[in-house]
């Protein structure tokens, strides 16, 4: 069966594709099903001429050993759920990795995934409708049987490492780095360490650490091992909890309590660091610093980021500013210009979307801002950031766009839909008739032509906002004020506050929006000559001169 199957896909592999581009390629698999992750590389692959699946990698090489009558991607870690034969076809599901890697055996009723580090295994014994936790139904004769959980098995780093019955496993499992907290079925929390040892503390909740009162002062402690924490004796170390620093009044501190830097400002709070950044707040508004606690994103938006698991992913992440919808890049830069309204923008991590009156979808990038064209519909590769989307245009064909407003996969009749993984690395698009295209995909900023060297007009001089005149670049040569922009003639057109330009009447032709309301025009006292925009006082409150009635 194996050595058919692997002649099969090295005929396949013979009539490979290449892409539209040297960073595309693409080959044609015939399957039953084609099973694609959101979180890496590898697929679920049933071939045509078999019912049971095994691994791939984008360009078709197997990557596991077994057989297995079914297989879907695990949401928000590279594994995936496998279904093998059972005795009783009930105790069957089991877990590999993305290379293929048995983590879990398939013998259990199903399988939880936890963290990156902890997974589990549900056994079960049959039971009666009223003592039941499961009811499995069988669908060709519509009967019930039913079941209660009987063991769990824990799984640290894909070892076995202990079990819980009935009673100590009440369903709701939090995992805090190298330990868990499982609620029992008395919803009491307990908390276990990576040998499934039992904390030596009665947990107060399933947070991380508690505070208790000690010789008349409070102390954290750390509920998986009972240590206090923040202190000279805590053993802890940052790689076995998720969240190794406290903050105090500008300074942050490390589980040894030793400070690791104090802060420019003294923050209202410092966020558990998620990769290489912590959420910082100040009066209401929030920023980004590093592990350093340098300010990579100011403390000037009323909201940063879209999931605090991926601050920065792929180098952008999103803000509010003044109720306005923006993107910013790794360095602070104003990649999509705060033009939008928030209330309008629905957030998709590297992307976002805002609904036309027209039903149309327009699509804001992180990299390049308001893409051109807009879409009959779109879709995304989770709701926290991706490097590409899937659009549909009015005539129901798929297209695939990256970050940067490249066009991977044109529109056209070819395929009835096309998915892609979060990182932008594969692509699944479906023919129809058992045709799968895989595209492997090598997304990269697009290349921004050199700008062309400056010119000046020796005749053409100004005189910047300081009085210094005779300057002839952008900067002025005394002070280095800025050139003052020219105003464009008023062709009558206005522009909305969601950047739509060109509109007459008074709400605008893309959006909806109403025409901004004009401001006033500014009075001038005529006897000490000072300037009030909006609406002056009826005196002046230099010289008290009368403006107005």
């Amino acid at each position: 069966m194996k050595k058919c199957l692997s002649i099969l896909l090295f005929a396949l592999l013979a009539l490979a594709l290449c892409a539209a581009s040297a960073e595309t390629t693409s080959i044609t698999l015939k399957a039953r099903d084609v099973v694609l992750s959101r979180t890496c590389s590898s697929l679920g692959f049933c071939p045509e001429d078999s019912s049971t699946y095994h691994l791939i990698d984008s360009q078709g090489q197997r990557l596991s050993d077994g057989e297995y009558i079914s297989m879907s991607a695990v949401y928000d870690y590279p594994y995936f759920k496998v279904e093998a034969e059972s005795e009783d076809g009930v105790h069957n599901d089991g877990l590999i990795d993305e290379m293929g890697k048995v983590i879990i055996p398939p013998v259990y009723a199903d399988i939880e995934v936890w963290s990156d580090r902890w997974a589990g295994g549900i056994k079960l014994v049959p039971s009666t409708a009223d003592d039941k936790d499961w009811t499995f139904t069988n669908y060709r004769t519509n009967e019930k049987t039913f079941w209660r959980v009987d063991t769990v098995d824990f799984y640290y780093r894909g070892q076995l490492v202990g079990t819980l019955g009935r009673s100590d496993y009440g369903g709701t499992v939090t995992p805090r780095g190298d330990f868990i907290c499982v609620q029992t079925q008395a919803r009491e929390p307990v908390f276990y360490d990576s040998r499934m040892q039992k904390s030596p503390v009665e947990a107060s909740g399933s947070s991380e650490y508690t505070q208790v009162r000690l010789n008349g002062s409070y102390v954290n402690v750390h509920q998986g091992s009972g240590q206090y924490a923040f202190t000279e004796g805590c053993t802890l170390t940052a790689d076995q909890v998720s969240d190794a620093f406290l903050y105090s009044k500008a300074v942050l501190y490390d589980l040894q309590g030793q400070p690791v830097f104090t802060a420019a400002q003294n923050y209202d709070s410092i966020r558990p660091y998620a990769g290489d950044y912590a959420l910082v707040s100040m009066n209401g508004l929030r920023g980004l610093i590093d592990r350093q606690g340098r300010e990579v994103i100011p403390v000037a938006y009323k909201e940063l980021g879209n999931y605090e698991s991926e601050y920065l992913r792929f180098g952008y992440i999103s803000a509010v500013k003044d109720g306005k919808f923006g993107f910013l890049d790794a360095d602070g830069n104003v990649t999509c210009p705060f033009v939008y309204s928030g209330d309008i923008v629905s957030n998709r991590g590297t992307f976002a979307t805002i609904k036309n009156l027209d039903g149309t979808i327009i699509v804001l990038s992180a990299a390049v801002g308001e893409l051109p064209e807009h879409y009959a519909d779109v879709s995304f590769s989770g709701s926290y950031g991706s490097m590409a989307f899937v659009a549909e245009n009015e005539y129901r064909q798929y297209s695939l766009v990256d970050l940067y407003g490249n066009v991977i996969i044109p529109f056209g009749d070819l395929y009835r839909y096309i998915y892609v993984n979060a990182a932008g690395t594969v692509a699944v698009a479906g023919q129809g008739n058992r045709t799968y295209d895989i595209y492997t995909l090598d997304i990269q900023p697009a290349e921004k032509p050199a700008a062309a060297a400056p010119t000046v007009d020796a005749g053409e001089t100004w005189t910047c906002e300081n009085g210094h005149s005779g300057n002839t670049g952008k900067f002025c040569q005394e002070c280095g004020a800025p050139k003052p922009e020219e105003k464009p003639a008023d062709d009558g057109t206005w522009t909305c506050e969601n950047g739509h330009s060109g509109n007459t009447g008074n709400f605008c032709q893309e959006c909806g929006s109403p025409r901004p309301a004009e401001a006033p025009a500014a009075l001038t006292c005529p006897t000490c000559g000072a300037v009030y925009e909006g609406d002056a006082p009826k005196f002046c409150g230099e010289c008290g001169t009368k403006l107005h009635d």
